[in-house]
């Protein structure tokens, strides 16, 4: 028999059957929506990646407080890479009355090494060509800058002991590290200007950079050759880049792969479905071959090239929505994504197309191994052998398989757990609660009358095929449950990160002093929200009196810190921002400890979490802070978690005010000012020029723009998983169609009525929809706030009122899909049934 004739043959004359266009369907749709996503997150990461070495202005950095070796250099030269210096530090500069707080980066020839950096001689003039290192004497401005002490091009600007002459306006600067804060504008200058100011000498509070450039390799190398011997030092690479626009992708990304993985599991499981009725349909078939001599291998090989010769079309198919549907998603993210986006790799189409394979093989040809124990005698007795234990061991081995790709493609092996870990759990306890239930209804349909009795003993009579009916439709309606309510209640909990009142203005370097008089002027413009917080710079010199230590790893399961710790040398030289006050902080939630009464007056501290476990401090723990001349020592009561993303002023240390005494400190505010009232806030800095503005309205603006394109874009991808989710319903019918066409007709032949037989069915698919409904909104209850607080961290209480919404919807398309089902079933004469039974 030559098997790859007749297995095209068999597939071109069923090729139209039901359960073979589900197997196709679910193909296409898992195929498509992992190369959208997996697309998409190669393309995006590649244009990062690329335009990271621009943020940084380097391919690799070293950085610190000392300027970096002349030897590391020389090694660079050596290596053929080229490689500059640069200095930067803050300072106040003056004009006439007028001062302004500045960035003073003093670059080096060679300047940038990567990027281009944008010069205007006059706002909206000509690019200066090949802007890099300004000729001495000469300067670059940021426009802000200007702006803040009334100058222009070609002014001079008082610098040291001297001047330098305005020589242009810079409109983009290479080497920002990607950040979306910057608190003070830049000057760029000339590193011999700076040289001789003294304001590089010992004690100076200057950032030093030593760039390199070059190719990878070379670059590579370098970096394994810096790394024993950077002590005191710091690596910069393009990892240190652009983390606002990564941890955006990255929230995203997570979005994005909660929704294909759903669809793929969705898809999964209606292979599975569909696969497994299309081994039940070639029972006969199988037993007749084996009378006519055919060997068992054969048959199971011919089986398995229809199924691989429907799934080459359904890869490429799923291969090229997917594609579409990738570009689709970058127009939807628009602005979000970087403006040149290199073109894709193949790597994530050939891993749609293994997910395809794993869906095809993993989930369709357990079923198939059935059918190697099928034996002739089956055209008699009609035996039939039971799963084997090696279908089993496929089923897990393309669970594993499908994990391993899903975590490939969306970046996030804690999701792929969670998720799967709690379908899993669906799928078990639905197979057991439908047993245990099908068990107690065979000893109580007797009792019961009419469409009750016959729609329950449908149920008991194929208790194998009920119970995967119900598995099937428990996880397509708690999936379809989790993309519907609980999907939109994340992204709802990550819009409201930032309220229509977020603060959109700071102003830093308050004086005691100026406290009453700028928070009225701040409420008179219309910030009745203005508040103003105290801030201090120490140095944490000591814990539990002895140095400050970073611990290496994790706290212990005890609670208690780790062992072992590694000493920074520079732990003692870094500035500590602390604050504080009587109340606990907003956008903070206490972890552990308490936090102290407004009427206490011990030395207590509250720790930020992330620090806390920086520097493996727990309550109880004593932490001794310098400002000045004076030491400190606080006991830790409290640790706590700060929201960042709030954009209100958070610390990593918060003291008792009762206990800070006369610590020499400033101020700041954070405050919302409604549009068209920023003017006032321009009188308010001139009328007092110690204080320092910070406008982060459009920051704002663009993360609220994040979260709304990324919302598009998820509810874009769920629609591949709501069309997996209706395969899943559409293949859990079809399994037993069969089975409930032979008993309709016999039946009817035994006097029964076309609406008896209806109501029966009816209780049979209620039956099962409640008990799919009621466990399936109780696994995305649970799912979904596990997955919200231990993968999104979003505070997600269960949506109760949409998900029982949501079961009476699945309990009312289990009703409708079953009446729409076996319309035709009921219809059909029994003599015709009987025959094709």
């Amino acid at each position: 028999m030559n098997l790859l004739r007749h297995a095209w043959r068999a597939l071109r004359r069923e090729a139209l059957a039901g359960d073979l266009l589900t197997v196709f369907a679910a193909l296409v749709l898992g195929v498509a929506v992992m190369t959208a996503v997996g697309t998409l997150v190669n393309r995006v990461n590649l244009a990062l990646t690329g335009s990271a070495a621009e943020m940084l202005g380097g391919d690799l950095g070293i950085a610190g407080r000392d300027d970096p070796p002349q030897a590391f250099a020389d090694e660079a030269q050596r290596r053929g890479l080229a490689h500059t210096r640069i200095a930067s530090f803050g300072s106040v500069l003056f004009h006439g009355d007028a001062s302004q707080m500045a960035s003073i980066k003093a670059v080096q020839a060679g300047y940038p090494l990567r990027g281009t950096l944008r010069v205007r001689s006059t706002p909206g003039g000509a690019l200066i060509a090949s802007a890099g290192m300004p000729p001495k004497g000469q300067a670059y401005a940021d426009p802000r800058l200007l702006q803040g002490l009334g100058l222009k091009a070609g002014d001079d600007l008082e610098f040291g002991a001297g001047t330098l002459r305005i020589a242009g306006i810079i409109e983009a600067e290479p080497d920002t590290g990607g950040d979306l804060l910057t608190l003070s504008p830049t000057l760029l200058v000339n590193r011999a200007d700076v040289e001789g100011t003294g304001l590089l000498g010992p004690g100076s509070r200057i950032n030093y950079r030593l760039m390199f450039a070059g190719p990878a390799g070379q670059v590579a190398s370098l970096r394994e050759w810096l790394l024993p011997q950077v002590k005191g030092l710091r690596l910069l690479s393009v990892d240190d880049t652009q983390r606002g626009v990564r941890q955006a992708f990255d929230l995203a990304g997570r979005f994005l792969g909660l929704s294909a993985l759903l669809a793929v599991l969705l898809a999964g499981v209606a292979t599975a479905l569909a696969a497994n009725r299309f081994a039940l349909r070639r029972i006969d078939q199988v037993a007749i071959l084996r009378c006519l001599g055919a060997r068992q291998r054969d048959i199971l090989l011919g089986l398995a090239l229809q199924l691989l010769m429907l799934a080459v079309p359904a890869c490429a198919l799923g291969i090229g929505l997917g594609m579409a549907a990738q570009e689709g998603l970058v127009q939807v993210l628009g602005s979000l994504v970087p403006q040149r986006l290199p073109l894709p790799e193949a790597m994530p189409a050939l891993t749609g197309a293994g997910i395809g394979l794993l869906l095809l093989f993993g989930f369709g040809l357990p079923p198939l191994l059935r059918l190697r124990g099928v034996p002739p005698m089956r055209v008699l007795n009609r035996s039939f052998a039971a799963l084997p234990p090696a279908s089993l061991l496929a089923y897990v081995a393309a669970l594993g398989a499908s994990l391993l790709l899903a975590v490939q493609v969306t970046g996030d092996l804690k999701l792929a757990l969670w998720v799967l870990g709690g379908l899993a759990a669906l799928a078990v306890a639905a197979g057991v609660v439908g047993f245990v239930l099908l068990q107690l209804m065979r000893g109580l349909q007797h009792r019961l009358h009419g469409n009750w009795r016959l729609g329950l003993a449908a149920l008991t009579r194929r208790r194998l095929l009920a119970v995967m009916q119900l598995v099937g439709l428990s996880l397509s309606l708690c999936a379809l449950l989790l993309l519907a309510v609980t999907g939109p209640g994340l992204l709802q909990q990550w819009r409201e990160r930032l309220p229509a009142d977020t603060p959109n203005y700071f102003l830093i370097n308050i004086q005691p002093e100026q406290r009453d008089s700028v928070l009225a002027t701040l409420r008179g413009l219309g910030a009745n929200d203005a508040s103003i917080e105290p801030m201090a710079t120490g140095r944490l010199i000591a814990i539990n009196g002895k140095p400050p230590l970073r611990v290496d790893r994790e706290p212990g399961q005890d609670g208690q810190p780790a062992q072992g710790g590694q000493r920074d040398d520079d732990d003692e030289n870094r500035p500590l921002n602390f604050s504080w006050r009587s109340t606990f902080p907003p956008a903070n939630t206490l972890v552990n400890g308490a936090f102290w009464k407004a009427d206490s007056t011990a030395p207590e501290a509250s720790v930020e979490i992330g620090w806390a476990k920086r520097y493996g401090v727990y309550p109880g723990d004593r932490i001794t802070i310098a400002v000045g001349e004076q030491e400190r020592e606080f006991t830790v009561t409290s640790v706590r978690k700060a929201d960042w993303n709030t954009f209100r002023p958070n610390f990593f240390v918060l003291l008792n005010p009762n206990a800070v005494g006369d610590t020499p400190h400033n101020l700041l505010s954070a405050f919302h000012l409604p549009a068209g009232k920023a003017a006032g806030l321009g009188e308010l800095v001139r009328a007092q020029p110690n204080l320092s503005l910070l406008d982060v309205d459009a920051v704002i603006s663009q993360v609220r723009d994040v979260m709304e394109r990324v919302a598009q874009a998820v509810q874009l991808v769920m629609v591949f998983s709501l069309l997996a989710g209706v395969l899943v319903l559409l293949a859990a019918l079809q399994a037993t169609a069969g089975e409930r066409r032979y008993d309709s007709a016999v039946l009817r032949t035994l006097g029964a009525t076309r609406r008896q037989l209806r109501g029966a069915v009816l209780v049979e698919f209620g039956a099962l929809g409640t008990l799919a409904a009621l466990l399936a909104v109780g696994a995305a209850a649970a799912i979904g706030v596990a997955v919200s607080q231990k993968v999104f961290e979003l505070p997600l209480l269960p949506p109760w009122p949409g998900l029982l919404l949501g079961g009476v919807v699945g309990i009312g398309l289990s009703l409708l899909a079953g009446w729409w089902g076996t319309r035709r079933i009921l219809h059909t004469s029994p003599a015709l049934a009987l025959r094709e039974a």
